[in-house]
């Protein structure tokens, strides 16, 4: 069996000549995408193996902007969304009067 990469013209390949297993291959193609250069985190991240370079931990740490944000973040920012367009509304509607309000000072 034989996996290529070709990314920026050059190429990448791992071969083997023996059978493989699923999980082998995996691994197989994990290691070429790093030689390809990617980010180990990424790869780890990407591709669920038994074989990892790094704990849970430092994948967290090293995701180079990659990391989904936890629930916490989120509802946060939602929070924080929610606040800004009621201000925004607010300010909108500050100087705007209604018809009905100007018929009631003629």
């Amino acid at each position: 069996m034989k996996i290529t990469i070709t990314n920026y013209n050059k190429t990448f390949s791992v071969e083997t000549e023996e059978d493989v297993d699923v999980e082998s291959l995996a691994d197989m193609f994990k290691g070429l995408m790093v030689s390809a250069g990617y980010h180990p985190s990424n790869v780890d991240e990407l591709i669920n193996s038994e074989y990892r370079w790094f704990t849970q931990e430092e994948r967290n740490e090293n995701m180079q902007g990659h990391l989904k944000q936890d629930e916490d973040w989120e509802d946060e920012r939602l929070e924080r969304l929610c606040r800004d367009r009621k201000a925004q509304e607010f300010q909108d509607n500050m100087y705007k009067q209604d018809d009905d309000d100007i018929f009631k000072k003629l």
